[in-house]
């Protein structure tokens, strides 16, 4: 049986996360547990 060479390699710019839906760790959606304003501070 012939031996099969894997050269896949994924680009770095374009990695693929199973089971993780989001990019960052905040949310711009107000009711999210994550949510985080935009800008902080005094009157924004």
């Amino acid at each position: 049986m012939a031996k099969q060479l894997n050269n896949y390699a994924p680009e770095e710019g374009n990695v693929k996360r199973p089971g993780v839906h989001a990019k960052t760790k905040t949310s711009s959606n107000k009711t999210s547990k994550n949510y985080k304003k935009k800008y902080r501070g005094q009157g924004k």
